[in-house]
């Protein structure tokens, strides 16, 4: 309705408009040397507008022709630039299906219609990687940190390029400038905490976690590895704190104490770990400054007496006992032991030492204690802040064929 309407109101201002200068009077008289031309007034006016329409249409061809080159230019321009972001977005894809070759062939097309664009680039690296080419995806990588707004992805890359290659001192370098770049972003604080673990820098790792496992056995290692008595000592105090069941932790611990002069809380320490969860660590950092075997013996006895009748205080009480040559009491405490539960090569051994019978099949058939990854499950002899095959810090457990009756004390 409102269209028609104002058809109608345009329509009627033309006809007026048209009315009014035919309606004007006079003539119109134009001189050209010997040629003169007269007309009525509205004639003229009507001619003049038709001459300017043509002049006007005419300045618009010419326009057109001038600005046709680069019309084309653009047209090829943009073509070029849907071609190259549809192969982008192949190669993405190909990517996500793990498909290496046709990656590669869409980030070499995206590149020869769009050049070494950030995208482009992104491409390049990752289909370089995903094909076993780490020198291509290195130098991509290399040119994408040259980007501002990329420069994140280009540090990421590289920091994985470096930790592949066990460089690991340049993937730190290359993530502290991907911090840079995108500070608080999760992933790289992951990667960080597992370079840190990898490069044996505790004190770092400590940093990077909440996990109460995580921070007793990574602090047991910074306290080994301070510079500073003073360190050392706080590292100890911060593990004990977030573990106190970790037996590596109060033996580390008392070191440091001793190594301060400081015997009395040494031992003091490692009487109420032991009070805790006896531990053989425990009982040999005990032990450790008592030469003759009987002082070992009366030793062991004090010690025993902070959890009495538990397995592990009768076994240092065999084991002491046997070096003592108190034969009867080494009987009696390694058969209490796996009477406790505790059915490990440990008191067998002692039974064997005596010659008592079937000790030696028994001995034969039991299990060694080690200490198990809950991680990967390999086992170690010795304890270490991260699992030395699958580097997972604090996943080292003391293993025994009684653990379970050594979770229950």
């Amino acid at each position: 309705m409102f269209r028609a309407l104002r058809f109608v109101i345009i329509a009627a201002l033309i006809l007026v408009l048209v009315w009014w200068i035919a309606s004007i009077p006079g003539t119109f008289t134009a001189h050209s040397g010997k040629i003169t031309v007269t007309t009525s007034v509205p004639f003229a006016i009507f001619l003049w507008l038709i001459i300017a329409a043509l002049v006007t249409i005419l300045l618009r061809v010419i326009g057109g022709l001038r600005r046709a080159p680069g019309g084309i230019t653009r047209w090829r321009g943009g073509r070029r630039k849907q071609l190259g972001e549809a192969a982008t977005q192949r190669g993405i894809v190909a990517l996500s299906a793990g498909d290496a070759k046709a990656a590669e062939i869409e980030a070499q097309r995206a590149k020869k219609l769009l050049g070494e664009t950030p995208l482009v680039l992104l491409l390049t690296a990752e289909s370089a990687r995903l094909a076993g080419k780490p020198d291509e995806a290195k130098t991509a990588f290399e040119k994408l940190t040259q980007d501002k707004t990329m420069a994140f992805l280009g540090h990421r890359g590289l920091l994985r390029h470096h930790a592949a290659a066990g460089d690991h001192d340049a993937a730190d370098l290359h993530a502290a400038k991907a911090e840079s770049a995108y500070p608080g972003a999760a992933w790289l604080k992951t990667q960080r905490f597992g370079l840190a673990i990898k490069k044996q820098d505790f004190s770092t790792a400590l940093g990077h976690t909440t996990s109460k496992p995580e921070i007793a056995a990574l602090a047991t290692g910074a306290a080994r590895a301070a510079t500073t008595d003073r360190d050392a000592l706080a590292y100890a105090k911060q593990a004990i704190k977030a573990d106190p069941t970790l037996a590596p932790a109060a033996v580390t611990y008392a070191a440091i104490l001793r190594k301060l002069k400081r015997n009395r809380a040494a031992k003091k320490s490692l009487l109420n770990a032991w009070k805790i969860l006896p531990h053989p660590d425990i009982a040999a950092a005990y032990l450790e400054n008592v030469t003759t075997p009987i002082e070992r013996a009366q030793a062991a006895a004090d010690l025993a007496k902070a959890k009495p009748g538990h397995p592990e205080s009768e076994l240092i009480l065999a084991q002491t006992s046997l070096d003592a040559k108190l034969t009867g009491e080494a009987k009696r405490h390694a058969e209490a032991a796996i009477a406790a539960g505790l059915t490990d090569k440990r008191p067998y051994a002692v039974l064997a030492a005596l010659d008592e019978p079937n000790a030696k099949a028994a001995l034969a058939a039991a299990m060694q204690p080690v200490w198990s990854c809950t991680a990967c499950f390999t086992a170690h002899d010795t304890w270490s802040p991260a699992c030395p095959n699958c580097a997972k810090p604090g996943t080292l457990i003391w293993k025994t064929a009684q653990s379970k009756a050594l979770a229950a004390a």
